[in-house]
Protein backbone atom coordinates (compact mmCIF):
# COMPACT_ATOMS: atom_id res chain seq x y z
CA UNK A 1 0.00 0.00 0.00
CA UNK A 2 3.10 2.52 1.03
CA UNK A 3 4.41 1.43 -2.45
CA UNK A 4 1.49 2.31 -4.58
CA UNK A 5 1.45 5.58 -2.76
CA UNK A 6 4.65 6.45 -3.12
CA UNK A 7 4.67 5.34 -6.43
CA UNK A 8 1.70 7.47 -7.46
CA UNK A 9 3.30 10.32 -5.73
CA UNK A 10 6.17 10.08 -7.64
CA UNK A 11 4.29 9.60 -10.97
CA UNK A 12 2.21 12.75 -10.30
CA UNK A 13 5.92 14.84 -9.38
CA UNK A 14 7.35 12.75 -12.33
CA UNK A 15 4.11 14.28 -14.68
CA UNK A 16 4.29 17.76 -13.10
CA UNK A 17 8.10 18.39 -13.88
CA UNK A 18 7.53 17.39 -17.38
CA UNK A 19 4.67 19.91 -18.03
CA UNK A 20 6.83 22.42 -16.62
CA UNK A 21 9.43 21.16 -18.84
CA UNK A 22 7.32 21.55 -21.76
CA UNK A 23 6.62 25.08 -21.16
CA UNK A 24 9.95 26.04 -21.60
CA UNK A 25 10.44 24.19 -24.96
CA UNK A 26 10.06 26.05 -28.48
CA UNK A 27 6.92 26.46 -29.88
CA UNK A 28 5.57 23.25 -32.21
CA UNK A 29 3.58 23.71 -35.74
CA UNK A 30 2.46 21.28 -38.46
CA UNK A 31 2.18 22.67 -41.61
CA UNK A 32 0.69 25.86 -41.46
CA UNK A 33 -1.15 25.08 -37.79
CA UNK A 34 1.01 26.40 -34.84
CA UNK A 35 0.08 24.01 -31.70
CA UNK A 36 -0.54 25.84 -28.08
CA UNK A 37 1.97 25.97 -25.49
CA UNK A 38 1.86 23.80 -22.63
CA UNK A 39 1.03 25.70 -19.47
CA UNK A 40 -0.70 23.87 -16.28
CA UNK A 41 -0.96 27.92 -14.65
CA UNK A 42 -3.31 28.67 -18.33
CA UNK A 43 -6.21 29.39 -15.81
CA UNK A 44 -5.11 31.52 -13.31
CA UNK A 45 -2.72 34.15 -14.70
CA UNK A 46 -3.60 36.80 -16.89
CA UNK A 47 -1.28 38.39 -20.19
CA UNK A 48 -2.40 41.68 -22.00
CA UNK A 49 -3.04 42.15 -25.91
CA UNK A 50 0.83 40.46 -26.59
CA UNK A 51 -0.12 37.45 -24.50
CA UNK A 52 2.69 38.80 -21.98
CA UNK A 53 1.52 37.57 -18.03
CA UNK A 54 0.31 40.47 -16.07
CA UNK A 55 -0.28 38.66 -12.78
CA UNK A 56 -1.04 35.68 -11.50
CA UNK A 57 -4.78 35.65 -9.61
CA UNK A 58 -4.82 33.53 -6.43
CA UNK A 59 -7.91 32.04 -6.17
CA UNK A 60 -7.68 31.54 -2.38
CA UNK A 61 -7.40 34.92 -1.89
CA UNK A 62 -10.94 35.24 -3.02
CA UNK A 63 -12.12 33.36 -0.31
CA UNK A 64 -10.91 36.45 1.83
CA UNK A 65 -13.42 37.53 4.34
CA UNK A 66 -13.67 41.09 2.71
CA UNK A 67 -16.43 39.63 0.29
CA UNK A 68 -16.59 42.93 -1.81
CA UNK A 69 -12.95 43.13 -2.16
CA UNK A 70 -13.16 39.63 -4.08
CA UNK A 71 -16.39 40.99 -6.40
CA UNK A 72 -14.21 43.72 -6.93
CA UNK A 73 -10.96 42.09 -8.28
CA UNK A 74 -13.51 39.58 -10.31
CA UNK A 75 -15.38 42.41 -11.82
CA UNK A 76 -11.96 43.67 -13.16
CA UNK A 77 -10.99 40.65 -14.73
CA UNK A 78 -14.36 40.62 -16.94
CA UNK A 79 -13.95 43.68 -17.78
CA UNK A 80 -10.40 43.17 -18.50
CA UNK A 81 -11.29 40.85 -20.98
CA UNK A 82 -11.65 41.37 -24.57
CA UNK A 83 -15.03 40.62 -25.97
CA UNK A 84 -15.01 38.54 -29.56
CA UNK A 85 -17.34 39.82 -31.71
CA UNK A 86 -19.75 36.86 -32.77
CA UNK A 87 -19.81 37.21 -36.91
CA UNK A 88 -21.70 34.86 -39.15
CA UNK A 89 -19.94 32.63 -41.25
CA UNK A 90 -19.53 34.37 -44.77
CA UNK A 91 -20.14 37.74 -43.26
CA UNK A 92 -16.64 40.63 -43.51
CA UNK A 93 -17.74 42.51 -40.64
CA UNK A 94 -16.75 46.13 -39.80
CA UNK A 95 -12.77 46.42 -38.58
CA UNK A 96 -13.64 48.64 -35.51
CA UNK A 97 -11.16 49.33 -33.08
CA UNK A 98 -11.35 50.52 -29.57
CA UNK A 99 -10.77 53.83 -28.81
CA UNK A 100 -8.34 54.67 -26.61
CA UNK A 101 -9.96 57.80 -24.86
CA UNK A 102 -13.48 56.13 -24.07
CA UNK A 103 -12.91 52.58 -24.19
CA UNK A 104 -15.30 52.43 -26.95
CA UNK A 105 -15.43 51.23 -30.01
CA UNK A 106 -15.76 54.12 -33.40
CA UNK A 107 -19.53 52.86 -34.17
CA UNK A 108 -20.99 52.49 -31.11
CA UNK A 109 -21.86 55.87 -31.30
CA UNK A 110 -24.52 55.72 -34.01
CA UNK A 111 -25.72 52.23 -32.81
CA UNK A 112 -26.14 53.72 -30.02
CA UNK A 113 -28.13 56.54 -31.44
CA UNK A 114 -30.16 53.83 -33.38
CA UNK A 115 -31.53 53.12 -29.92
CA UNK A 116 -32.84 57.05 -29.67
CA UNK A 117 -34.44 56.46 -33.48
CA UNK A 118 -38.17 56.57 -32.31
CA UNK A 119 -37.36 59.55 -30.53
CA UNK A 120 -35.44 61.55 -32.76
CA UNK A 121 -34.02 61.90 -36.35
CA UNK A 122 -30.97 59.51 -36.85
CA UNK A 123 -29.04 61.29 -39.73
CA UNK A 124 -26.64 59.47 -41.86
CA UNK A 125 -24.36 61.29 -44.19
CA UNK A 126 -22.64 58.88 -47.03
CA UNK A 127 -20.13 60.34 -49.56
CA UNK A 128 -19.20 58.60 -52.36
CA UNK A 129 -17.99 59.37 -56.11
CA UNK A 130 -20.06 58.05 -58.77
CA UNK A 131 -20.50 54.59 -57.52
CA UNK A 132 -23.48 56.08 -55.73
CA UNK A 133 -24.47 58.27 -58.34
CA UNK A 134 -28.39 59.13 -58.83
CA UNK A 135 -29.03 57.34 -55.06
CA UNK A 136 -27.62 54.05 -56.49
CA UNK A 137 -26.84 51.77 -53.13
CA UNK A 138 -27.89 54.35 -50.54
CA UNK A 139 -31.63 53.99 -51.96
CA UNK A 140 -31.95 50.79 -50.56
CA UNK A 141 -29.87 51.40 -47.22
CA UNK A 142 -32.34 54.28 -46.91
CA UNK A 143 -34.89 51.80 -47.24
CA UNK A 144 -33.58 49.46 -45.27
CA UNK A 145 -32.89 51.30 -41.98
CA UNK A 146 -36.48 53.30 -42.52
CA UNK A 147 -38.17 49.89 -42.80
CA UNK A 148 -36.16 49.03 -39.33
CA UNK A 149 -36.04 51.68 -37.23
CA UNK A 150 -38.87 54.17 -39.13
CA UNK A 151 -38.72 57.10 -40.83
CA UNK A 152 -39.38 58.99 -43.91
CA UNK A 153 -38.04 60.98 -46.81
CA UNK A 154 -34.93 61.07 -49.30
CA UNK A 155 -33.03 63.36 -46.81
CA UNK A 156 -30.79 66.25 -48.42
CA UNK A 157 -30.95 66.48 -52.16
CA UNK A 158 -29.26 69.34 -54.30
CA UNK A 159 -30.82 72.11 -55.79
CA UNK A 160 -29.76 70.92 -59.58
CA UNK A 161 -27.47 67.73 -60.25
CA UNK A 162 -26.97 65.76 -63.36
CA UNK A 163 -28.54 62.51 -62.62
CA UNK A 164 -31.75 63.56 -61.46
CA UNK A 165 -33.41 62.22 -64.55
CA UNK A 166 -32.59 58.93 -63.79
CA UNK A 167 -32.68 59.43 -59.94
CA UNK A 168 -36.00 56.38 -58.94
CA UNK A 169 -36.25 58.31 -55.16
CA UNK A 170 -37.02 61.25 -55.99
CA UNK A 171 -38.28 63.87 -58.66
CA UNK A 172 -36.66 67.21 -58.86
CA UNK A 173 -37.64 70.70 -61.02
CA UNK A 174 -35.03 73.23 -60.93
CA UNK A 175 -34.74 76.88 -63.45
CA UNK A 176 -33.33 79.83 -63.29
CA UNK A 177 -29.52 78.57 -61.43
CA UNK A 178 -25.72 78.60 -61.85
CA UNK A 179 -24.49 75.64 -60.24
CA UNK A 180 -20.64 74.88 -59.23
CA UNK A 181 -18.68 72.04 -57.77
CA UNK A 182 -15.70 71.48 -56.06
CA UNK A 183 -14.67 68.95 -58.98
CA UNK A 184 -15.84 70.98 -61.50
CA UNK A 185 -12.89 70.82 -64.13
CA UNK A 186 -14.92 73.04 -67.25
CA UNK A 187 -13.57 76.30 -65.38
CA UNK A 188 -17.16 77.43 -64.42
CA UNK A 189 -15.59 79.71 -61.38
CA UNK A 190 -16.06 77.90 -58.64
CA UNK A 191 -15.18 79.15 -55.06
CA UNK A 192 -14.04 76.95 -52.64
CA UNK A 193 -15.16 79.22 -49.76
CA UNK A 194 -18.71 79.20 -50.72
CA UNK A 195 -19.34 75.35 -51.36
CA UNK A 196 -21.76 73.89 -48.67
CA UNK A 197 -20.95 70.37 -47.01
CA UNK A 198 -22.31 69.07 -50.39
CA UNK A 199 -19.46 70.21 -52.26
CA UNK A 200 -21.57 72.75 -54.15
CA UNK A 201 -23.11 75.91 -54.08
CA UNK A 202 -26.08 77.22 -56.30
CA UNK A 203 -26.71 81.01 -57.28
CA UNK A 204 -30.00 82.13 -58.20
CA UNK A 205 -30.03 84.24 -61.52
CA UNK A 206 -33.16 86.60 -61.37
CA UNK A 207 -36.25 84.32 -60.84
CA UNK A 208 -34.86 80.68 -59.64
CA UNK A 209 -37.38 78.07 -58.35
CA UNK A 210 -36.97 74.92 -57.25
CA UNK A 211 -39.57 72.04 -56.58
CA UNK A 212 -38.92 68.63 -55.00
CA UNK A 213 -40.53 65.79 -54.77
CA UNK A 214 -40.34 61.77 -53.28
CA UNK A 215 -40.72 59.32 -55.97
CA UNK A 216 -43.48 57.37 -55.23
CA UNK A 217 -43.15 54.32 -57.48
CA UNK A 218 -39.87 53.12 -55.44
CA UNK A 219 -40.53 52.45 -51.90
CA UNK A 220 -43.46 54.95 -51.79
CA UNK A 221 -44.69 54.28 -48.18
CA UNK A 222 -41.67 55.73 -47.04
CA UNK A 223 -41.15 58.76 -50.46
CA UNK A 224 -44.82 59.76 -50.10
CA UNK A 225 -45.08 62.23 -47.37
CA UNK A 226 -43.10 63.38 -44.98
CA UNK A 227 -43.11 66.00 -42.18
CA UNK A 228 -40.56 68.55 -42.71
CA UNK A 229 -38.98 70.43 -45.66
CA UNK A 230 -36.17 72.51 -45.00
CA UNK A 231 -34.15 74.83 -47.14
CA UNK A 232 -30.29 75.62 -46.59
CA UNK A 233 -28.71 78.69 -48.13
CA UNK A 234 -27.00 82.27 -47.05
CA UNK A 235 -28.27 85.83 -47.67
CA UNK A 236 -28.23 88.12 -49.32
CA UNK A 237 -30.02 92.12 -49.80
CA UNK A 238 -33.62 91.70 -50.70
CA UNK A 239 -33.64 87.92 -50.75
CA UNK A 240 -37.26 87.00 -50.60
CA UNK A 241 -38.09 83.15 -50.53
CA UNK A 242 -41.51 81.98 -51.00
CA UNK A 243 -42.89 78.47 -50.46
CA UNK A 244 -45.47 75.51 -51.77
CA UNK A 245 -46.16 72.85 -49.56
CA UNK A 246 -48.71 70.16 -51.98
CA UNK A 247 -49.10 72.39 -54.59
CA UNK A 248 -50.93 75.21 -52.69
CA UNK A 249 -50.30 78.98 -53.07
CA UNK A 250 -47.11 80.32 -52.31
CA UNK A 251 -46.20 82.12 -48.95
CA UNK A 252 -43.56 83.66 -47.58
CA UNK A 253 -40.53 81.59 -45.92
CA UNK A 254 -38.05 84.04 -45.85
CA UNK A 255 -37.70 88.01 -46.61
CA UNK A 256 -34.45 89.99 -46.26
CA UNK A 257 -33.73 93.40 -46.75
CA UNK A 258 -30.37 94.28 -46.09
CA UNK A 259 -27.98 92.27 -44.13
CA UNK A 260 -24.00 92.76 -43.45
CA UNK A 261 -21.73 90.90 -44.99
CA UNK A 262 -21.06 88.78 -42.48
CA UNK A 263 -24.56 87.33 -42.28
CA UNK A 264 -24.31 86.64 -46.21
CA UNK A 265 -21.98 83.55 -45.06
CA UNK A 266 -23.74 82.48 -42.56
CA UNK A 267 -25.48 78.90 -43.55
CA UNK A 268 -29.07 79.42 -42.82
CA UNK A 269 -31.92 76.83 -42.44
CA UNK A 270 -35.68 77.45 -42.62
CA UNK A 271 -38.07 74.90 -42.22
CA UNK A 272 -41.47 73.78 -43.26
CA UNK A 273 -43.58 71.23 -41.44
CA UNK A 274 -47.07 69.17 -42.12
CA UNK A 275 -48.34 66.70 -44.32
CA UNK A 276 -45.82 67.28 -47.14
CA UNK A 277 -46.03 65.25 -50.68
CA UNK A 278 -44.22 67.58 -52.77
CA UNK A 279 -42.74 71.30 -51.96
CA UNK A 280 -41.33 73.90 -53.96
CA UNK A 281 -39.23 77.01 -53.45
CA UNK A 282 -39.11 80.75 -55.52
CA UNK A 283 -36.28 82.87 -55.27
CA UNK A 284 -35.85 86.72 -56.01
CA UNK A 285 -33.51 88.95 -55.61
CA UNK A 286 -30.46 88.53 -53.00
CA UNK A 287 -27.76 87.94 -56.18
CA UNK A 288 -24.91 87.69 -53.43
CA UNK A 289 -26.67 84.53 -51.85
CA UNK A 290 -26.42 80.93 -52.31
CA UNK A 291 -28.76 77.63 -52.29
CA UNK A 292 -27.33 74.16 -51.40
CA UNK A 293 -30.28 71.78 -51.31
CA UNK A 294 -33.23 70.97 -49.64
CA UNK A 295 -34.04 68.42 -47.70
CA UNK A 296 -37.27 65.98 -46.85
CA UNK A 297 -37.52 63.92 -43.62
CA UNK A 298 -39.51 62.76 -40.75
CA UNK A 299 -38.64 64.04 -37.28
CA UNK A 300 -37.93 60.99 -35.85
CA UNK A 301 -36.61 57.68 -37.66
CA UNK A 302 -33.46 57.38 -40.12
CA UNK A 303 -32.46 59.61 -42.57
CA UNK A 304 -30.07 58.66 -45.09
CA UNK A 305 -28.01 61.58 -47.45
CA UNK A 306 -26.42 61.17 -50.32
CA UNK A 307 -23.66 62.70 -51.33
CA UNK A 308 -22.36 61.90 -54.41
CA UNK A 309 -19.57 63.35 -56.98
CA UNK A 310 -18.59 61.90 -59.81
CA UNK A 311 -14.72 61.87 -60.29
CA UNK A 312 -14.07 62.49 -56.85
CA UNK A 313 -11.51 61.55 -54.63
CA UNK A 314 -12.65 62.25 -51.47
CA UNK A 315 -9.93 65.59 -51.22
CA UNK A 316 -12.12 68.13 -51.71
CA UNK A 317 -14.14 67.52 -48.29
CA UNK A 318 -11.16 68.81 -46.54
CA UNK A 319 -11.44 71.97 -48.98
CA UNK A 320 -15.02 73.02 -47.21
CA UNK A 321 -14.56 75.86 -44.80
CA UNK A 322 -14.26 74.95 -41.37
CA UNK A 323 -17.20 77.30 -40.44
CA UNK A 324 -19.25 76.30 -42.95
CA UNK A 325 -18.64 72.43 -41.82
CA UNK A 326 -19.62 73.29 -37.73
CA UNK A 327 -22.77 74.87 -39.45
CA UNK A 328 -24.06 72.76 -41.14
CA UNK A 329 -23.35 69.95 -37.82
CA UNK A 330 -25.27 72.87 -35.74
CA UNK A 331 -27.89 72.84 -38.06
CA UNK A 332 -27.80 69.02 -39.32
CA UNK A 333 -26.08 67.04 -37.00
CA UNK A 334 -24.68 63.11 -38.30
CA UNK A 335 -24.74 60.00 -36.12
CA UNK A 336 -22.75 58.51 -39.48
CA UNK A 337 -20.61 59.67 -41.50
CA UNK A 338 -19.42 57.35 -44.55
CA UNK A 339 -16.53 57.79 -46.78
CA UNK A 340 -16.69 55.65 -50.22
CA UNK A 341 -14.29 56.54 -52.34
CA UNK A 342 -11.71 54.75 -54.68
CA UNK A 343 -12.72 54.26 -57.78
CA UNK A 344 -11.10 57.09 -59.46
CA UNK A 345 -7.45 56.08 -57.53
CA UNK A 346 -7.52 53.13 -58.08
CA UNK A 347 -4.66 52.69 -61.48
CA UNK A 348 -3.13 49.10 -62.50
CA UNK A 349 0.58 50.82 -62.84
CA UNK A 350 0.53 51.65 -59.12
CA UNK A 351 1.33 50.09 -56.14
CA UNK A 352 2.02 52.92 -53.73
CA UNK A 353 -1.23 54.90 -52.12
CA UNK A 354 0.85 56.77 -49.45
CA UNK A 355 0.43 60.11 -51.33
CA UNK A 356 -3.59 59.47 -51.88
CA UNK A 357 -4.17 58.17 -47.98
CA UNK A 358 -2.07 60.92 -46.48
CA UNK A 359 -4.24 63.67 -47.90
CA UNK A 360 -7.29 61.78 -47.30
CA UNK A 361 -6.20 62.17 -43.43
CA UNK A 362 -6.97 65.82 -43.94
CA UNK A 363 -10.69 64.48 -45.14
CA UNK A 364 -10.99 62.36 -41.87
CA UNK A 365 -9.63 64.84 -39.53
CA UNK A 366 -11.89 67.34 -40.32
CA UNK A 367 -14.53 65.64 -40.00
CA UNK A 368 -14.04 64.41 -36.97
CA UNK A 369 -13.17 67.66 -35.58
CA UNK A 370 -16.86 69.04 -37.12
CA UNK A 371 -19.04 66.00 -36.45
CA UNK A 372 -17.75 64.69 -32.98
CA UNK A 373 -20.47 62.38 -32.05
CA UNK A 374 -20.48 60.89 -35.51
CA UNK A 375 -19.28 57.76 -36.07
CA UNK A 376 -16.86 57.51 -39.43
CA UNK A 377 -16.74 54.73 -41.73
CA UNK A 378 -14.31 54.13 -44.86
CA UNK A 379 -15.39 51.99 -46.75
CA UNK A 380 -12.57 50.36 -48.42
CA UNK A 381 -12.58 50.39 -52.63
CA UNK A 382 -14.70 47.58 -54.24
CA UNK A 383 -13.44 45.00 -56.87
CA UNK A 384 -12.91 46.25 -60.37
CA UNK A 385 -11.87 43.92 -63.02
CA UNK A 386 -9.67 44.03 -65.99
CA UNK A 387 -8.92 41.48 -68.59
CA UNK A 388 -5.68 39.24 -68.50
CA UNK A 389 -3.18 38.60 -71.21
CA UNK A 390 -5.50 35.16 -71.49
CA UNK A 391 -9.01 37.20 -71.93
CA UNK A 392 -10.14 36.37 -68.62
CA UNK A 393 -11.62 38.80 -66.48
CA UNK A 394 -9.54 39.45 -62.83
CA UNK A 395 -9.15 42.08 -60.78
CA UNK A 396 -7.52 45.41 -61.64
CA UNK A 397 -3.74 45.47 -60.46
CA UNK A 398 -3.36 48.59 -58.19
CA UNK A 399 -7.08 47.72 -56.46
CA UNK A 400 -6.08 45.61 -53.58
CA UNK A 401 -2.68 47.87 -53.23
CA UNK A 402 -5.02 50.82 -52.42
CA UNK A 403 -7.26 48.49 -50.74
CA UNK A 404 -4.42 48.14 -47.74
CA UNK A 405 -3.95 51.37 -47.71
CA UNK A 406 -6.95 52.46 -47.57
CA UNK A 407 -7.10 49.65 -44.31
CA UNK A 408 -3.82 51.35 -42.96
CA UNK A 409 -5.34 54.55 -42.63
CA UNK A 410 -8.19 54.06 -41.02
CA UNK A 411 -6.17 52.14 -38.35
CA UNK A 412 -4.05 55.06 -38.07
CA UNK A 413 -6.85 57.51 -37.51
CA UNK A 414 -8.93 55.33 -35.52
CA UNK A 415 -11.70 54.88 -37.54
CA UNK A 416 -14.45 52.20 -38.81
CA UNK A 417 -13.22 50.45 -42.25
CA UNK A 418 -14.91 47.88 -43.98
CA UNK A 419 -13.58 46.11 -47.16
CA UNK A 420 -15.98 46.24 -49.84
CA UNK A 421 -13.91 44.46 -52.14
CA UNK A 422 -14.27 41.07 -49.61
CA UNK A 423 -17.50 41.67 -49.45
CA UNK A 424 -18.64 41.48 -52.68
CA UNK A 425 -16.29 38.47 -52.76
CA UNK A 426 -12.87 39.48 -53.67
CA UNK A 427 -11.02 38.72 -57.00
CA UNK A 428 -13.21 38.28 -60.33
CA UNK A 429 -16.11 39.87 -58.00
CA UNK A 430 -17.28 42.57 -60.03
CA UNK A 431 -16.98 39.92 -63.69
CA UNK A 432 -19.74 37.92 -61.60
CA UNK A 433 -21.97 40.74 -60.68
CA UNK A 434 -21.78 41.67 -64.30
CA UNK A 435 -22.82 37.94 -64.93
CA UNK A 436 -26.10 38.55 -62.73
CA UNK A 437 -26.85 41.85 -64.13
CA UNK A 438 -25.79 43.71 -60.93
CA UNK A 439 -22.72 45.93 -62.55
CA UNK A 440 -21.79 47.76 -65.83
CA UNK A 441 -20.41 46.58 -68.81
CA UNK A 442 -17.13 48.63 -67.79
CA UNK A 443 -16.70 46.28 -64.93
CA UNK A 444 -16.21 49.33 -63.18
CA UNK A 445 -19.90 50.58 -61.73
CA UNK A 446 -22.74 48.81 -60.02
CA UNK A 447 -26.09 49.38 -61.40
CA UNK A 448 -29.27 49.39 -59.31
CA UNK A 449 -29.99 45.82 -59.12
CA UNK A 450 -26.11 45.76 -57.53
CA UNK A 451 -26.84 48.68 -55.06
CA UNK A 452 -29.61 46.96 -53.90
CA UNK A 453 -27.48 43.73 -53.06
CA UNK A 454 -24.56 46.12 -51.64
CA UNK A 455 -26.86 47.75 -49.74
CA UNK A 456 -28.10 44.66 -47.54
CA UNK A 457 -24.60 43.49 -47.67
CA UNK A 458 -23.72 46.69 -45.53
CA UNK A 459 -27.21 46.72 -43.68
CA UNK A 460 -26.68 43.29 -42.19
CA UNK A 461 -22.95 43.80 -40.88
CA UNK A 462 -23.94 47.20 -39.70
CA UNK A 463 -26.78 44.98 -37.82
CA UNK A 464 -24.23 42.62 -37.01
CA UNK A 465 -22.20 44.97 -35.03
CA UNK A 466 -25.26 46.49 -33.07
CA UNK A 467 -25.83 43.29 -31.55
CA UNK A 468 -22.15 42.85 -30.34
CA UNK A 469 -22.44 46.48 -29.39
CA UNK A 470 -25.46 45.45 -27.13
CA UNK A 471 -23.64 42.39 -25.73
CA UNK A 472 -21.08 44.41 -24.83
CA UNK A 473 -23.09 46.62 -23.15
CA UNK A 474 -24.77 43.73 -20.97
CA UNK A 475 -20.53 42.41 -20.07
Amino acid sequence: MRDNLFKTFLLTLVVVAALIGMFFMPKLSFGNTELRRVNILADVEKRDKDCRIIEYINKDSLKADNAATADSVLNKVKRQQKYVDDVPSGMVAIEDRIDSVSSGREMDKFYCALSCASERNVRIAYFGDSYIEGDILTQDLRHLFQERFGGKGVGFVDIMSPTAGFRQTAIQRASGWRAHNANDTKGLGFDASCQGINGRYFIPSGKASFELKGQTRLYGTQLDTMELATVYFTSGNGLNISVSVNGAEHYTLFEECDTTEELHDRVMAQSVGGHIGSFGIEVEGGQSARFYGVALENKSGVTLDNFSMRGSNGWHISGIPYGTMRRFAQLRPYDLIILHYGLNVASPKMSDYSYYTKRFVKTITHLKSAYPNASILVIGVGDRDAKDEYGEMHTMGGVRELLHYQRKMAEETNVAFWSLYDAMGGDGSMARMVEKKQANLDYTHINFAGGKHIARLLFDVMMNGKENYEKRKGL
